[in-house]
């Protein structure tokens, strides 16, 4: 694991949480009294609309910030925002005596803010905007999808003023591609407002919802302009407007009923899973998509106890994910932690420079065969940063991961082996490899094959325990890193009577062979634990 991903695992074990929600008229009396003028009306059942903070405490106490005194400053964490204190010196009556933070921004940018000018480096937030909590980033609109579109770390995008005419018809889908979808124009939801400082139209749903005094205070300027969006809401797809701001997300549910249409995302929920790890209970089953399979995200333990407490009992941290196609069920064991690619990385950059040969309509050169073949049986590290750069660097890479739908995975084009994914990003990449849903079936059995022929010396991880009757496509990573040995395995399995995908990460190891003993105990015990 990189070394802020520990960190930041640290500080979420250091940091005071309650154990259970909390009533919110507990919190500090000019903070109960805040959340009271906005949300007392909603908890007594006078006011019948959307919550403005949420019912419950999800979190509180400090968090480091630079400008606070002795360095930290107190929070409250609730469903829809942060409440946060960080001058208590100042007067308590000042309108700006309580702030909320600017999550929304933090969470696209992927940049953790510790200090009024310091920030510490994460990923960009691969959960949903709006609707599901659980949807898996292929299946709804993520922030890491909101990246290229948003107006973040200082840059405004200066979208043109829009008038009332005619509706708002542009639409975004998974991955952050944007086009105009008439069908849209059904809703006559327009243009009411534009934002000159960063730049961005305003939705008229939600300046006569809210206010344009209201939305500056609670919500900050629009990092993004508004867009349609099909998304799972209640395990079903509707359709909903999004908009980003700095503090907040809103939507607008055109099929909601009356009062609860314009709604404030969950931003302080999913900001402090972001920061400080999802709460350990077996995710729900998220929806399915109209036209994809579904997928249910369970624990590891529940296929395999015995893999699952290896990695419990190990050393540093493990990262892992089981994928079985024809169930649609992922096996989870932290697969949603960041971890460095180290090699892997080699897997993403391969099916870019495939994707580019198939989208020039033609076969790859000599020269791609035989870098490709290096890179990959024989782990060539020169290859990969020949073939990264001739098929147009990082930002190529991590395109084509963004436009089949893996929002998990940051590619480094200063150094490549310090790319960061997750154990299920990978996991679904070589599931769509596997089902050839990518590239043309030659190009994807071009691809299956290399994998398959990696040299024995590097055949080892996610290949243990697994009979002789089987093939098994793979690729790993290893390096000592600072903090002590990255050791990764990523795999295809398919014999005749099994087929799944798995990815196992492990950091830091005081040894390789730690981490691969870490990898192949664990692999011994899911081949038979699947059926």
């Amino acid at each position: 694991m990189h070394r802020y991903t520990l960190l930041l695992l640290v500080l979420a074990l250091l940091a005071p949480t309650l154990a259970h929600a909390a009533d919110p008229r507990a919190m500090a009396p000019t903070v109960a009294s805040r959340w009271a003028r906005d949300d007392a009306p909603v908890a007594d059942g006078i006011a019948r609309r959307s919550w403005t903070w949420g019912p419950d405490v999800l979190r509180s106490g400090s968090e480091p910030y630079t400008q606070a005194p002795n360095g930290q400053r107190q929070v409250w964490y609730l469903d829809k925002a942060r409440m946060e204190v960080t001058h208590p010196d100042a007067d308590p009556q000042a309108a700006w005596y309580i702030t909320t933070g600017l999550l929304v921004r933090e969470l696209i940018s992927g940049q953790m803010q510790l200090g009024d000018s310091d920030y510490e480096p994460r990923q960009p937030a691969g959960v949903p905007v709006a609707g599901d909590l659980e949807a898996l980033p292929a299946t709804t609109i993520t922030y890491a999808d909101l990246r290229l579109l948003a107006s973040i770390d200082g840059r405004a995008r200066s979208s043109a003023r829009q008038s009332g005419d005619p509706p708002i018809a542009t639409a975004i889908s998974p991955g952050g591609s944007v086009a105009l979808d008439d069908r849209f124009t059904q809703y006559g939801v327009r243009f009411g407002g534009y934002d000159a400082v960063l730049g961005h139209n305003l939705a008229k749903v939600f300046l006569d919802a809210l206010g344009t005094d209201t939305l500056l205070y609670v919500a900050g300027r629009p990092l993004t302009e508004p867009y349609w969006a099909r998304v799972p809401v209640g395990r079903q797809p509707h359709d909903v407007l999004l908009q980003a701001f700095e503090r907040r997300v809103l939507t607008y549910t055109p099929d909601n009923p009356t009062g609860w249409q314009v709604e404030w995302g969950n931003v302080g929920r999913q900001y402090a899973e972001w920061r400080y790890g999802r709460p350990g209970t077996p995710a729900s089953p998220p929806p399915p998509a109209p036209t994809a399979p579904i997928v249910q995200v369970r624990q590891l333990q529940e296929l395999s106890p015995a893999a699952a407490e290896i990695a419990h009992l190990r050393e540093g941290y493990v990262g892992a994910a089981v994928y079985q196609p024809d169930t649609g069920t992922l096996y989870s064991f932290h697969s949603d932690w960041h971890f460095a690619m180290y090699s892997t990385a080699k897997v993403p950059i391969m099916l870019a420079v495939l994707d580019r040969a198939l989208k020039e309509h033609r076969d790859l050169s000599a020269w791609e065969r035989d870098r490709i073949a290096a890179m990959i049986t024989v782990s060539d590290n020169a290859a990969a940063s020949q073939l990264l750069d001739a098929t147009g660097g990082a930002t190529a890479v991590e395109g084509y991961l963004r436009r089949i739908g893996l929002t998990g995975t940051t590619i480094n084009g200063d150094a490549w082996g310090a790319s960061m994914t997750t154990a299920q990003d990978m996991a679904m990449l070589l599931a769509k490899l596997g089902a050839c849903t990518i590239l043309a079936p030659p190009l994807c059995g071009y691809a299956l094959d290399t994998m398959r022929h990696v040299v024995p010396s590097q055949h080892w991880g996610v290949s243990a325990g697994v009979p002789a009757s089987a093939t098994v496509a793979l690729k790993n990573g290893w390096y000592p890193d600072a903090q002590g040995w990255g050791v990764n395995s990523i795999g295809l399995v398919v014999d005749p009577t099994k087929r799944y995908t798995v990815a196992i990460y492990t950091n830091p190891d005081p040894s390789m062979q730690y981490g691969i003993d870490t990898i192949e105990q664990m692999s011994a015990q899911i081949y038979p634990a699947l059926h």
